[in-house]
């Protein structure tokens, strides 16, 4: 069976109500939004617009970054991606075949040197 749930299921135990912990305001600052202390002082000035109709920019409002603004000298000061190799670490061998001594082509034909023993009427063959 299914059971709905509200959206707020885990909300409700975070409310003040919930958890009794009311807070009274320390000072009673002006603030520029309404609430119900009384704090309010009115906005100054006047609303002005910096965009026309088709979004772009009007004249004379000042232009802070554009949207692909890279800065250059992050990308200097950046470390490589991948690492230099370390000469010191040692890798071992590369495979140079693939499952069963199928010879690959994808792989280096001169790095590796299977140990492999010649057994009559097998017929996997001796690579070399």
């Amino acid at each position: 069976m299914s059971r709905s749930y509200a959206a707020e299921q885990f909300d409700i135990g975070f409310y003040p109500r919930h958890l009794g912990n009311w807070e009274v305001p320390a000072s009673k600052k002006a603030t520029s939004a309404q609430t119900n202390f009384d704090t309010l002082k009115p906005r100054t000035g006047r609303t002005e617009f910096i965009v026309g109709n088709d979004g772009r920019l009007l004249p004379g409002m000042p232009k802070r970054a554009a949207a692909f603004n890279i800065n250059l000298n992050c990308w200097e000061q950046a470390p490589a991606r991948w690492p230099k190799a370390n000469p010191c670490i040692n890798k071992g061998p590369n495979a140079t075949m693939g499952y069963r001594g199928i010879p690959s082509s994808y792989l280096f034909s001169s790095t590796v040197t299977l140990p492999a023993v010649e057994i009559p009427g097998c017929k996997e063959r001796l690579f070399q």
